[in-house]
């Protein structure tokens, strides 16, 4: 089952949890989406991203620290 991007950014911000966004790239490297979300921690963010990112090439960040990129998945 696949969760679908939120319509808006998250307004569940606490003090206990991060904002993450994730940027979905395309084959020339320009960003071609991007989501905005609030996480506990790195883990969280990163299955949540790895659920989101359409199978292609993706990087998630954590305000300014970049926490992980994925390539594309082959089929």
């Amino acid at each position: 089952m696949r969760n679908d991007p939120p319509k808006t950014p998250s307004q569940s911000f606490t003090k206990s949890r991060e904002q993450y966004r994730i940027f979905c790239v395309d084959g020339a490297g320009h960003i071609h989406k991007s989501f905005e979300f609030h996480a506990r921690d790195d883990a969280e963010a990163m299955k949540i991203g790895d659920a989101w990112r359409d199978h292609g090439k993706a990087e998630l960040w954590c305000r300014a620290r970049k926490v992980c990129a994925w390539e594309a998945r082959r089929n």
